[in-house]
C-alpha cells in the first residue's frame, strides 16, 4: 500500500523521513503541515476517539478531495492549517533547528514545537461548537477507566514530550528503514499493517526490531 506521504506527493518523497530532511519551503511546507496534523491526531485516537477519530477521518477526506470544485474542507484541514501557519514563519529552515527552550529550560525543534501548536489547537477544537453547532464535551482522563494505567494525556504540553522520542532516535542511530518502522508501530500500527505500508516482509522487520533492540538495551540497559 503507498504511503499517504509518497502519494499526495506525487511519488516525490517514498517516507516522512525524506520530506523532513528537506528544509522548509513555499513548495513543501503544506505536505508538511498536513504530515504533522496527520500524525498527531493518529495519536489524539487514542485518547478521545469521539472527536480525534471524526477530525482525522475529516482531514483523510479533505487530502483526497480537497482539489474537487466546491469541495468544502471539514475541521479537521483547520488543524493542518495550524501547522502549516506554523511552519511557513520558518521557510528557508530546517524543522530540526532548534526553535528555543520549553518551561522546564529544554531546548526543542521547530518541528517539536509545531507538534506542540496542533496539540493545543486540536485541545480547543474539543471545547468549542463544531460546524453544525454541536458543543464538544471535554473528557475527564481521571474518571476514564478504560485507559490504561498512568496515561500519556496528549493535550497538555508537558505530557507529549516529544524531545523523549527525538533523543531515543538520535542515540540509537536509525536508518531510514528502522524509522519509518518505529514511527508505524508509533502510529498503532500491528506487524501485518507495517509490512503492507512499508512493502517489507516480517523477517526484514523482526531483523531491524532484534537490531534496534540490542541497541536500546546498550544505551540504556534492559527492556
Amino acid at each position: 500500500m503507498e504511503m499517504l506521504v509518497t502519494k499526495f506527493s506525487n511519488g516525490k518523497y517514498r517516507n516522512e523521513g525524506e520530506l523532513f530532511k528537506e528544509v522548509i519551503s513555499a513548495e513543501n511546507v503544506k505536505l508538511m503541515g498536513e504530515m504533522i496534523a496527520l500524525q498527531a491526531l493518529r495519536t489524539v485516537k487514542k485518547f478521545d476517539m469521539k472527536i480525534a477519530d471524526r477530525l482525522y477521518i475529516g482531514l483523510i477526506k479533505d487530502l483526497h478531495h480537497m482539489g474537487e470544485i466546491d469541495y468544502i474542507v471539514s475541521d479537521g484541514y483547520d488543524v493542518a492549517q495550524t501547522a502549516i501557519c506554523f511552519l511557513y514563519q520558518f521557510v528557508g529552515h530546517s524543522t530540526n533547528e532548534i526553535y528555543g527552550k520549553d518551561k522546564q529550560g529544554k531546548e526543542i525543534t521547530i518541528k517539536l514545537a509545531c507538534y506542540r501548536e496542533v496539540d493545543h489547537f486540536i485541545n480547543l477544537l474539543r471545547n468549542r461548537p463544531d460546524r453544525r453547532g454541536t458543543t464538544v464535551e471535554s473528557i475527564d482522563f481521571t474518571n476514564y477507566k478504560a485507559l490504561p494505567a498512568d496515561p500519556v494525556n496528549c493535550f497538555e504540553p508537558e505530557q507529549t514530550d516529544y524531545s523523549k522520542y527525538d533523543t531515543l532516535v538520535e542515540a540509537l542511530h536509525l536508518t531510514e528503514l528502522e524509522l519509518a518502522i518505529l514511527n508505524c508501530y508509533m502510529n498503532g500500527m500491528v506487524q501485518s499493517e507495517v509490512c503492507t505500508e512499508l512493502g517489507i516482509g516480517r523477517g526484514t522487520i523482526n531483523h531491524r526490531k532484534a537490531s534496534m533492540r540490542k541497541r536500546y538495551c546498550a544505551c540504556f540497559g534492559d527492556l
